[in-house]
């Protein structure tokens, strides 16, 4: 089973960007830890089997291809809680020309990046051999703006984008919502003093890997 965390192992192009994005998050005071970058069909299987994955076989991060990397934040304890900290991330990923997993609708990524030039590429396109061009290294525009300038902007950026939070079954995705109603009927989730339930992106998605390891069958207190 392999997982490899080398970004050497990425496609020239990416490797490149891949350490732009990362001096680029140094720069905001963002601690990115590289958590992988190309696997074999077994580790896929394996994402697949825990939920953190929905598919069985491996496209942007497969040996040979190495279009995409995981990351989290490097601080013990906290390396997926903090949704400020990927938003900013990411954020700056796209800035830099990738595709930020947390887009996404139907199984946001937060901690994905990858490059399928604008997402021109698909997983489907990747299994057939057919990949994206060279991505182009990325050059800051010239600007005359302050450091203090850039980053008030920056977290102006991150206010405006903020995810959104769901107050009920309702309220959330369609994929998600069988998952947080036997989440609510288990007793999983009991709402605030209100009956509000409160939940992000990162609650659906931890929510829905519970259910896939069948972590909400009977869980009712």
């Amino acid at each position: 089973m392999l997982n490899s965390r080398d970004i050497d192992d990425l496609r020239a192009d990416v490797a490149a960007n891949c350490r732009v994005w990362m001096q680029l998050c140094r720069d905001a005071g963002l601690a990115v830890c590289i958590t992988g970058t190309v696997r074999d069909r077994a580790y896929q299987e394996y994402c697949y089997q825990n939920g953190t994955s929905k598919g069985r076989v491996p496209t942007f991060h497969a040996q040979g291809v190495g279009l995409a990397f995981d990351f989290c934040q490097n601080i013990k304890g906290q390396e997926y809680s903090d949704s400020t900290f990927f938003q900013r991330a990411g954020e700056l990923g796209e800035q830099v020309g990738f595709e930020w997993g947390g887009r996404w609708k139907s199984f946001p990524d937060r901690p994905h990046l990858q490059w399928s030039d604008g997402g021109k590429y698909t997983s489907s396109m990747i299994r057939a051999g057919d990949y994206p061009p060279a991505m182009p290294p990325y050059r800051e525009e010239d600007t005359d703006m302050t450091k203090e300038e850039i980053q008030a902007m920056i977290d102006a950026a991150v206010t405006a984008a903020r995810p959104p939070v769901y107050t009920s079954v309702e309220n959330c995705p369609a994929w998600a919502r069988e998952t947080v109603q036997k989440a609510v009927d288990e007793g999983v989730l009991r709402g605030d003093q209100g009956g509000g339930l409160r939940l992000t992106d990162d609650n659906l998605v931890n929510l829905q890997m519970l259910r896939n390891l069948g972590l909400l069958d009977g869980g009712g207190a």
